[in-house]
């Protein structure tokens, strides 16, 4: 690590760690399977930091791998190459500013998403990104990954609650983009080519986001399906008779089973309301769930209440990891699928995904963001076993063809990373665009001319 010493004087001893039990954990992330030990992980304070490491990797021909908390799905902050430097802005989670008249709010990218919106709350504020991971996620991690969550079937994914960024680029340079109004029409969006783009352009410093007041009054249900159709179909109906839902979540049975709720197909639904509504709501709630078959098994008449209803929901992670260890001890992966359809066409794909992981017999449970058509068919395997691991390779890949078939998309919210790059391929053949990978290339080689951010995910290069 000799070639190290010059950045570990520039920035200090203490933000430059090539410890191997340091690196090993950083080396991947949740889903990654494959990965190389990174020479170091360096840790930034600001922006500063970020153009000096910037400038060190150009200058020594070396990659960065840029992550916050880790937490991404598709193997976007796993290191593949090597010579590779781990940027983490971890410690870069200060709030800088929160305006309560424009509604927006100046951060570090590192600060986790709970304890934002938690400050948030002093002023009746709130950014409505909420992934289920929201304890341990960054604000900045969610924006450069294109995430959503379960407030996305009325507030939509972090690419609607960003204005405007300060990211350093692949020439050290730092630039700002975006602006602080919601109107901005300075030329080309260059703003949202850095949302979803996985710290392939350059590394976010800082963020402006927009914030949505709190909701004055909320409403929420639990029901339980025989049949995932039924439920689908309430979805579909909800939004027939124009019940704009806050949060629309699932579980399939196998699902449900396994966090604990009985071998049913779980359904939560809830709205933001104005005060003194709340019976009224609550009642066509009810209605439009027993309509299709459903039984309400729990209600909440405030959002805290249905907060701690929607406990076993994000499990839909958690839980299939704690049954892949017990199983397959440390040769356990877990992969999920972050497919997403028309609201219209979910009771056919949702049918066909669970046709789907019958027949492949590998360990499957299925939830995710309903109401926005979000699907996350979640698997584990046994990496040591080849045949399995094909299999489930194969069943994960087919989760896309199911997308594409119903006029969908292979990624909502996860990105494309290192998991999804042959079904990015596959998605635009059947939009007729197969030379959108080659300009993405090029649009890589203006703001990274020397190829040094995040190698290897999106595209090959």
């Amino acid at each position: 690590m000799s070639e190290l010493k010059d950045l570990k004087k520039e920035l200090g001893e203490d933000k430059v760690i090539t410890d191997p039990d340091i690196r090993r954990i950083y080396a991947r992330d949740p889903a990654s399977f494959e990965f190389q030990l990174p020479l170091a992980v360096v840790y930034a304070e600001s922006a500063d930091d970020v153009v000096d490491v910037v400038r060190y990797a150009i200058k020594n021909k070396l990659y960065i791998t840029p992550v916050f908390h880790s937490t991404s799905l598709s193997g976007n902050a796993a290191t593949v190459m090597k010579n590779t430097i781990v940027l983490s802005s971890e410690r870069m989670n200060k709030i800088l500013e929160v305006s309560d008249v424009d509604w927006l709010a100046v951060v570090q990218p590192g600060i986790k998403i709970d304890e934002f919106n938690l400050e948030l709350m002093r002023y009746g504020l709130q950014w409505p990104v909420d992934p289920a991971s929201s304890k341990t996620a960054s604000v900045g991690g969610s924006i450069v990954n294109g995430g959503g969550g379960m407030r996305g079937a009325k507030y939509g994914p972090a690419s609607h609650w960003v204005l405007g960024l300060e990211a350093v680029i692949g020439t050290g340079e730092k630039i700002r983009v975006g602006c602080r109004t919601v109107k901005c029409r300075e030329g080309y969006d260059i703003l949202h080519l850095f949302v979803g783009s996985e710290g392939t352009l350059g590394v976010v410093t800082e963020a402006t986001v927009r914030l949505a007041p709190l909701p004055e009054a909320f409403v929420g249900v639990v029901a339980q399906y025989d049949d995932i159709v039924d439920l689908a179909n309430t979805v579909v109906e909800a939004r027939r008779r124009r019940l704009w839902l806050m949060v629309a979540e699932f579980m399939d049975d196998d699902g449900s089973d396994l966090v604990g709720l009985g071998r049913k197909y779980t359904l939560w639904m809830g709205a933001d309301i104005t005060a003194g509504s709340e019976q009224r709501v609550l009642a066509r709630l009810k209605e439009v769930a027993e309509a299709n078959r459903g039984k309400v098994v729990a209600e909440a008449a405030e959002w805290r209440d249905f907060f701690k209803l929607l406990e076993p929901r994000r499990l839909l992670y958690p839980a299939p990891v704690k049954r892949a260890v017990e199983s397959y001890g440390g040769n356990a992966v877990i992969l999920m699928g972050d497919i997403a359809v028309p609201t219209s066409r979910l009771p056919e794909a949702m049918r066909e995904v669970k046709a789907a992981i019958q027949r492949y017999g590998i360990p499957t449970i299925t939830g995710g963001h309903v109401g926005d058509g979000n699907i996350h068919p979640t698997l584990w395997f046994d990496r040591s076993n080849e045949e399995q691991k094909r299999k489930a390779v194969e069943l994960f890949e087919y989760f896309g063809k199911i997308a594409i078939k119903y006029d969908g998309t292979i990624s909502a919210e996860h990105g494309i990373g290192m998991h999804k790059k042959a079904m990015l391929r596959e998605a635009y053949d059947a939009k007729n665009s197969p030379q959108l990978i080659n300009l993405f290339k090029e649009i890589k080689k203006i703001f990274d001319p020397y190829g040094i951010f995040n190698p290897n995910k999106i595209f090959d290069i």
